[in-house]
C-alpha cells in the first residue's frame, strides 16, 4: 500500500474531520475484526507489514547522512524520502502549500530554531511533548545523551539536535607579526588587537564582515548579545549598555578603517575570500566554515590559519554577556498520518553514529554529549578544541520570536549604516533602530 501525506487540516475543520475518521475506522474495525496486519513498525523497533513512507524536507543534503536512508528501511520498514530545498525558504513554501490545501511533508528537518515559534504560528509544527515523552520512554539511553536545550530552545515546538556557533577565525601569520594573542577577553581586547594588525600591515584589513543586505546579521546578533544587550524575543535593546557599546564599537572599527570600506556591499563570498586570500586578518563566522577553509589547497591549519571563541564581555562595566548557538531544529508536522514513524526518524538521526555521519559531510556539532565527547568529533574537526568545545556547551539559543524575519531586516539596515561609517552618532542610529524594532 503507498501512503500519501495528509495536509493539515484548517482549524476550523478539524472537528468534522476527526469526528468522520473515528466513524470510517469503527467501520474499518468491524470490517476487518481484529486483523492487525497492516502495522509497520513495532515498539521495539521491529518492521513488520506495508512500508510507511515519511517525507523529509530540509535545505542541506548533510544533515541526511550517507547510508540514513537504507537504515531507515531496513530497520523500521520507513521510506524516508528526501526533499532538499537549496533556498532558504522553507516556512514560505510550506505557508504557501497549506493556504493552497497542497499536501505537506511529514517532517522538518534541521530548520533555524529562531523561526520555529513562525512555524508554530503558521500551525505547521506544534507541541512535541508527547513526542519527548514517548522518546524518553522508549530509548531512554539515547535521549538522556542529549543536552536540555535541545528540548528549551524552542520550548518544546520540535527538538534541536546540532547548533552552529560563530568563532573569529585569524590569520597566524598575521598575528605573529603583530603579537596579538587569543584568547579575547573582551571586545575590547578584539578592538586593540584590530589596532595591532593595522599597524603592522597598513594596507591590510583587519576583520573582514559583510554586511549586504539579504545576507543576515549574524555577526551583529552575536555581539549584541556578547557585549550584553538584553532582547526581547527575536528584538534586541539597541539603546541599552551593551547595545550601544556594540554601535560605537563598529562605528569606530569603520572610521579608523580596522574593517572594509565597502562592506555594505560585501557577500559572503567577499568576506571569506579577503580572509582565505591573505588580505585580512580575521573573519567572525560559523565554526563549520572551518571545515571549508581546511579543504583549500595551501591554506593550512593550523600553520596559516586558526580560531578562537569570540568574547563574552565588551569591557566597561555593564558588557557582560553570553555566546549564542544558532541551533537546528527538527520537527513532525502538524496533521502528518503517521507522526510515531517520522518521531522515530528524529530519535535515529540523534543517535552519535548518524551525527559523526552528518558532520563528516559537512554538518555542524551535535547537542549529543557521546558525540561531543567523542575522538571522531575531534578527527573531523581537529580544531575543535577545549576552548571551542567550552564556548560551544555554554551557549545559549538564539533570541527568537514571530517577527524574527522582519527583526533580521531592520537590523541589517541598522549594520550597514554602522560598518559603513554613514552614520556616526548612535544615540541617534540606536534611538531610530530601536522605534522600528519595537513597532515590528
Amino acid at each position: 500500500m503507498t501512503f500519501r501525506v495528509r495536509r493539515r487540516a484548517k482549524p476550523e475543520l478539524r472537528t468534522l474531520r476527526v469526528v468522520a475518521l473515528l466513524l470510517v475506522m469503527a467501520l474499518v474495525a468491524a470490517a476487518c475484526g481484529d486483523d492487525d496486519s497492516s502495522d509497520t513498525t513495532t515498539g521495539d523497533g521491529g518492521a513488520t507489514g506495508d512500508p510507511v513512507t515519511i517525507e523529509l524536507i530540509l535545505t542541506r543534503p548533510y544533515y541526511v547522512a550517507t547510508g540514513f536512508v537504507e537504515e531507515m528501511k531496513s530497520r523500521y520498514n520507513i521510506d524516508l524520502v528526501v526533499d532538499v530545498q537549496s533556498n532558504d525558504d522553507i516556512l514560505q513554501q510550506l505557508q504557501t502549500r497549506l493556504d493552497a490545501g497542497q499536501d505537506l511533508p511529514d517532517l522538518l528537518g534541521a530548520e533555524d530554531s529562531f523561526l520555529m515559534p513562525a512555524f508554530e504560528e503558521s500551525g505547521l509544527v506544534g507541541d512535541h511533548s508527547a513526542f519527548q515523552s514517548e522518546f524518553e520512554a522508549e530509548d531512554p539511553d539515547l535521549y538522556n545523551l542529549l543536552q536540555d536545550v535541545a528540548w528549551t530552545e524552542t520550548d518544546g515546538i520540535g527538538v534541536s539536535i546540532t547548533a552552529n556557533f560563530d568563532a573569529f577565525y585569524y590569520n597566524q601569520e598575521w598575528f605573529d607579526e603583530a603579537g596579538v594573542t587569543v584568547p579575547f577577553a573582551t571586545f575590547d581586547d578584539v578592538l586593540a588587537g584590530m589596532r595591532a594588525l593595522k599597524a603592522a600591515r597598513p594596507d591590510g584589513i583587519p576583520l573582514t564582515v559583510q554586511a549586504k543586505a539579504g545576507d543576515g546579521v549574524t555577526t551583529l546578533k552575536t555581539m549584541l548579545a556578547g557585549a550584553g544587550a538584553p532582547f526581547d524575543g527575536a528584538v534586541p535593546d539597541l539603546t541599552s549598555t551593551g547595545g550601544m557599546y556594540t554601535c560605537q564599537w563598529w562605528v569606530d572599527a569603520a572610521s579608523e578603517g580596522l574593517t572594509p570600506p565597502d562592506a555594505v556591499a560585501w557577500g559572503e563570498d567577499e568576506s571569506r575570500g579577503a580572509f582565505t586570500g591573505g588580505n585580512a586578518a580575521m573573519i567572525l563566522d560559523g565554526f563549520t566554515t572551518a571545515g571549508d577553509f581546511n579543504e583549500i589547497p595551501g591554506f593550512d591549519y593550523p600553520a596559516q590559519w586558526n580560531l578562537t571563541p569570540a568574547p563574552v564581555a565588551g569591557g566597561p562595566a555593564g558588557t557582560e554577556g553570553v555566546a549564542l548557538a544558532a541551533a537546528r531544529t527538527w520537527g513532525i508536522i502538524e496533521g502528518t498520518e503517521h507522526p510515531y514513524e517520522a518521531g522515530l526518524v528524529i530519535r535515529a538521526i540523534a543517535e552519535t553514529k548518524w551525527l559523526v555521519g552528518q558532520a563528516s559531510e559537512g554538518g555542524v556539532p551535535a547537542r549529543n554529549t557521546e558525540f561531543i565527547n567523542s575522538s571522531d568529533a575531534l578527527e573531523i574537526w581537529p580544531f575543535f578544541n577545549e576552548d571551542l568545545k567550552n564556548a560551544y556547551l555554554a551557549a545559549i539559543p538564539q533570541p527568537a520570536g514571530e517577527n524574527a524575519g522582519e527583526v533580521e531586516g531592520i537590523l541589517e539596515q541598522f549594520f550597514g549604516e554602522i560598518v559603513s561609517g554613514a552614520s556616526s552618532d548612535c544615540s541617534e542610529l540606536t534611538s531610530r533602530y530601536q522605534a522600528e524594532l519595537d513597532a515590528a
